[in-house]
């Protein structure tokens, strides 16, 4: 999604929120997991992709039926040219298969399986100006260390919205 940083995260956590709530072809809820992932992508390189279980979650239609936990991290990255990734992770009881279609054609799912990643933990409220800090402070810490990153810089969110600031656990991750 092409955005402004709190812009893409409001609307791609909107869509993502919808389908985990029945926005799907089942109209099947599915329970939230974290974190909630942000990732900056090129906009050349922003493709469908399958989303990972267990890692980002995203949107499907599930019957109502059906509901599903939400315990999906959500990650934020940004992209060089303002294209960022939101993604849910989806609860682990699901495979590519099993996950109920999306209603919306913007949800794709991808399988992560495990990477290695270095992470920088910090607390706050998550913007911009505080994401671009920390990814320095990570990227900085990465390049003394003479360790090769191998993905963007995401950022995972672990809280719900309503949590103060100080207490919001988030983290910085790339695959290493």
């Amino acid at each position: 999604m092409e955005a402004d940083y709190d812009q893409a995260i409001k609307i791609g956590f909107s869509i993502l929120a919808n389908y985990i709530f029945g926005g799907n072809k089942k109209s099947s809820k599915i329970s939230m997991t974290a974190p909630v992932t942000e990732e900056i992508v090129e906009k050349d390189v922003e493709k469908s992709e399958n989303i990972p279980m267990a890692a980002p979650v995203i949107e499907e239609a599930i019957n109502e039926a059906e509901k599903i936990d939400r315990s999906v991290p959500v990650t934020e990255e940004k992209i060089r040219l303002h294209n960022y990734r939101i993604s849910f992770t989806m609860p682990s009881k699901y495979t590519l298969e099993t996950l109920p279609i999306p209603n919306d054609e913007m949800i794709k799912f991808k399988e992560i399986n495990n990477p290695k990643m270095a992470v920088l933990k910090f607390r706050g409220r998550v913007n911009h100006k505080l994401a671009q800090e920390k990814i320095e402070q990570l990227n900085e810490w990465l390049k003394k260390n003479n360790i090769k990153p191998k993905s963007n810089f995401l950022v995972a969110q672990y809280n719900h919205p309503a949590v103060p600031g100080v207490f919001r656990r988030n983290e910085i991750l790339i695959e290493i």
